[in-house]
């Protein structure tokens, strides 16, 4: 498994930081860079072995969207298409346009490649997993090795609220997430009507992404030093 976390805003030239690293590797940034390229280098040949891939991103992966345009809990054709068109105004902002450029070359190259924003659905045969890395409370930013570490010390622990969640009736529409994706400690918590801009970028780079998860919001991974 290969865990990359962004830095937005952290590189000259309107680059975004990445770093990442692997579950049997303990250096901090085995991976690096600060092109849109290079990650995609990262991820395509991670992809080509074999490997699983979960994407952090610290900038917000969901958006609200007013009740009257909210679909419902699992949209299909027209009402995840509407989803779609209500995300692409914020597909060119810091982290979500490297997200864009990312998927879309999988797109050319990795059709098959298929995206999830939720731990309950990244099975075996989802490639990459899309998840929100938010600060711990007191602090005001993240750093991309940081985010990365704190995705594998956390993971057992929200891999275990997401089969519990998994193994429940599905919420009705407007009611709370399912336990994966409640905010962490110190953030607010997700509007009842959101539109999901990560799923988004998958469906508009000709990607899988199960459309329900366009209505819901992200995996939260609070990020800390341990």
């Amino acid at each position: 498994m290969l865990v990359i976390a962004m830095e937005t805003g952290s590189a000259p030239d309107g680059h975004v930081r990445w770093a990442g690293s692997r579950h049997d590797d303990d250096r901090p940034d085995a991976s690096s860079g600060v092109s849109p390229a290079e990650l995609f280098d990262a991820v395509f040949h991670a992809l080509h072995d074999g490997e699983q891939v979960a994407l952090g991103f610290d900038c917000p992966l969901t958006m609200p969207v007013s009740p009257e345009q909210e679909p419902g809990s699992a949209p299909a054709g027209s009402d995840a298409d509407a989803l779609v068109t209500l995300a692409e105004p914020a597909s060119s902002r810091p982290g979500l346009a490297e997200l864009g450029y990312l998927l879309g070359e999988l797109g050319t190259w990795r059709p098959w490649t298929t995206v999830s924003t939720s731990l309950a659905r990244w099975k075996a045969n989802t490639s990459i997993l899309v998840w929100q890395a938010v600060p711990a409370p007191g602090a005001s930013a993240v750093t991309a090795s940081a985010a990365a570490a704190s995705f594998f010390r956390q993971l057992p622990a929200v891999t275990s609220r997401a089969n519990e969640a998994a193994a429940v009736t599905e919420p009705a529409p407007a009611t709370q997430p399912p336990a994966e994706t409640e905010p962490a400690a110190g953030t607010e918590p997700a509007a009842a009507a959101v539109v999901n801009l990560a799923a988004a970028a998958a469906r508009r780079a000709g990607l899988y992404v199960d459309p329900c998860e366009l209505a819901q919001p992200a995996v939260l991974i609070t990020v800390t030093v341990g």
